[in-house]
C-alpha cells in the first residue's frame, strides 16, 4: 500500500509541474499576443496569428483537465 501512495504522491506532483508549465507557456503567449495587438496598431491588418487564439483556449482546457487529473488521483489516494 505504502508503493501506491508513493507513486500517487510522485503523479500529483507531476501533474502540478505539468500545471506550472502550461500556466507558464500560456502567460507567455499572452504576452506575445499583447506585443503583437500593439505592433499590429501601426499596419493595416492584425499581426495576430488566428492560430494563437486558439491556442490560448486550449491552454484553458489542458489546465482544466490537468486540475481535474490531480483531483482524481487525490481521491484515489484518499480512498486507500
Amino acid at each position: 500500500m505504502g508503493d501506491i501512495r508513493v507513486a500517487l504522491d510522485q503523479s500529483c506532483e507531476y501533474l502540478r509541474d505539468a500545471y506550472r508549465c502550461v500556466r507558464e507557456a500560456r502567460d507567455a503567449l499572452d504576452e506575445a499576443v499583447g506585443l503583437l495587438v500593439a505592433a499590429s496598431a501601426n499596419h493595416p491588418e492584425s499581426l495576430v496569428p488566428p492560430e494563437f487564439t486558439k491556442a490560448g483556449e486550449l491552454f484553458a482546457d489542458e489546465l482544466e483537465l490537468i486540475v481535474g487529473s490531480i483531483e482524481l488521483v487525490q481521491r484515489v489516494a484518499g480512498e486507500l
